[in-house]
């Protein structure tokens, strides 16, 4: 018998015997029994109702969230004989509404079972000449003889009697029942706080999740932004000698500037020599709201966006000019110049500075000036984290996984790593900074000021060139091929802090076309995420598996797709890796 038929059992039970105790009491007062036994007999009663209530309560809510209509419910609770009460649907969703707590409510309804039939007995109800007293059948029936009389009596004295002296186990019974209830409401109780704790964990994480994605998409387009400001800001014939260095961050709020590094790969050509020497730059870019610098300064080599700014005020302060026409003009101009707009988004869409010159400037304050694309601008505010120097001491990951590498990688840093750059795919997946899947290759890290300081590998970033021709940096030029196999890889790498290309069953393959490299490469990580999860423990190992196999980038959501599926099972790990440690 299963539980929900259990449960239907012992809500018919309660009815029986509360039926019987009234037909005995009828009885009873025409045999001129009752007034014995009145007050045990009432508080018997009032107790087997009280606990038929409290019974019903317990039921309405434990079926309310498994029945599919609440008036449903109510037909239930007030039919213990219908068919549904051994339904296997609803048997299926109260173990699933329960859980974990399933074997105790088991445990409890059967007890409550067992209770209700031990006191079946108590009162005797269960007797075939109480019953037929209790029960008296509507037919007329023949005469009884003496002896069946006198039997009858006797027996009917017996359950008196019974009924008189099995106080103290009756008591026990119904003490037994009230416990029982007590512990359903209990158990019901918890197991619904647990579940509406669990639902709003889960809709906080929804919620958390939804607004990591929008962080994300307006990263995504920022980021898209600033290159194209920066490759039109150039304005020098060895733009394609220009490379520029993003910081990989995992950005959880909206406010979002970047951390760039610019360099100049080569000297100068002849034609460039008037140029100012320059080499390193580290620059924050960002709206910087507080910033004092005049947008006006930065409009000097623009002198036909000036005039256009010019006109506008003009335009605008038209009504004022007409009414002051009988003015001098050395009096009208002073009020022009003041109604030039020092915020001018429009001012801004065309090149403002010549970056390349500027970036030569030591004297440049703190701010460069001003950039912008389409409805973006960027202040270029200068840095000093590292030395001039640092281009020369650039580190890749590649370098850093290998045996070559002197220094150490330990594992809280490698895991960190590995959450910057999963956040990072899904920020910048597809755009100008990151045109194909990222590899080990692809990820710098930058030597700080401090001769002793340390390698920091919590700011990996990853390089971007300047083609001078348009048709290498349209979006025609990205991969189309939208699957998470190289990040898996990385995932991989950083998980057990070794290259895949070092390890012996992946040099077994032989050399081949780019194709057949990377087709060696997923057969053997493939092979080698089978130990991530005794390494790294299940969220990192669950992270590589969707990179490999759960991946759809034909999906619109395929960012959502990311931050669910990596970003958050990598958090996790992180977060628990800290903790530990």
């Amino acid at each position: 018998m299963s539980g929900f038929e259990i449960t239907g059992v012992v809500l018919g039970a309660i009815p029986l015997i509360i039926s019987g105790l009234e037909h005995w009491r009828e009885v009873a007062k025409v045999c001129g029994y009752y007034a014995r036994i009145r007050k045990e007999h009432r508080k018997c009663l009032y107790d087997v109702r009280l606990y038929q209530i409290l019974y019903m309560r317990n039921l309405e809510e434990l079926l309310l969230p498994i029945v599919d209509n609440p008036d449903h419910v109510t037909l239930l609770v007030n039919d213990p004989d219908s068919h549904h009460w051994k339904s296997k649907t609803l048997e299926s969703r109260l173990g699933d509404r329960l859980q974990e707590s399933y074997p105790l409510y088991m445990e409890i309804i059967n007890n409550m079972k067992e209770a209700l039939e031990e006191l079946q007995k108590i009162l005797s109800l269960d007797n075939i000449t109480v019953q037929a007293k209790l029960h008296p059948s509507e037919r007329p029936q023949k005469q009884t003889s003496l002896l069946t009389s006198a039997r009858t009596k006797w027996d009917y004295e017996l359950f008196r009697i019974k009924f008189s002296f099995n106080e103290p186990k009756r008591t026990k019974v119904v003490d037994d029942l009230k416990e029982y209830n007590e512990r359903l409401e209990k158990l019901l109780s918890t197991s619904d706080k647990i579940t509406t704790l669990k639902q709003a964990a889960s809709s906080v994480y929804t919620k958390s999740t939804s607004a990591l994605e929008k962080v994300f998409a307006e990263t995504r387009r920022k980021s898209g932004l600033l290159y194209k400001a920066l490759q039109k800001a150039w304005q020098c014939s060895c733009q394609h000698h220009h490379f520029a260095n993003l910081r990989l961050e995992h950005r959880t709020l909206p406010e979002i500037c970047f951390e760039i590094i610019l360099m100049f790969a080569s000297s100068p050509s002849n034609g460039d020599k008037k140029t100012n020497q320059w080499s390193f730059k580290e620059l924050q870019c960002g709206p910087m709201t507080d910033c004092s610098f005049s947008y006006t300064s930065s409009l000097l080599d623009a002198p036909s966006v000036l005039q256009t700014s010019q006109k506008a005020s003009l335009a605008l302060r038209a009504p004022i000019a007409l009414r002051t026409l009988h003015q001098k003009k050395k009096d009208a101009f002073p009020s022009t110049a003041i109604s030039v707009p020092r915020i001018e988004v429009n001012s801004l869409t065309g090149p403002s500075i010549k970056l390349c010159q500027r970036l030569g400037d030591h004297d440049c304050g703190q701010c460069m000036g001003i950039i912008g694309h389409e409805s973006e601008t960027y202040h270029l505010h200068p840095l000093a984290k590292r030395t001039s120097s640092g281009q020369s001491r650039a580190l890749t990951l590649d370098h850093v996984l290998s045996g070559d590498f002197g220094g150490h990688l330990g594992r809280r840093q490698r895991y960190y790593i590995a959450l910057l750059l999963a956040s990072s795919v899904a920020q910048l997946q597809s755009t100008e900074w990151l045109r194909t899947g990222l590899t080990k290759g692809d990820i710098f890290f930058y030597v700080c000021g401090d001769e002793q300081c340390e390698v920091p590998f919590h700011e990996p970033f990853i390089r971007q060139g300047f083609p001078s021709s348009r048709n290498e940096t349209t979006s025609s030029g990205y991969a189309k091929d939208y699957n998470f196999y190289s990040l898996g890889i990385l995932l991989l790498e950083l998980c057990f802090g070794r290259r895949l290309e070092d390890l012996p069953q992946r040099q077994r393959f032989p050399s081949g076309p780019q194709e057949a490299e990377q087709a060696y490469d997923l057969v053997v990580a493939l092979e080698w995420s089978n130990g991530v999860g005794d390494e790294a423990g299940d969220d990192y190992a669950s992270a590589i598996k969707w990179c490999f196999t759960g991946a759809k980038m034909a999906s619109r959501s395929w960012q959502g797709d990311v931050i669910k599926h990596v970003v958050r099972p990598l958090e996790a790990c992180h977060e628990h890796l800290r903790a530990v440690c």
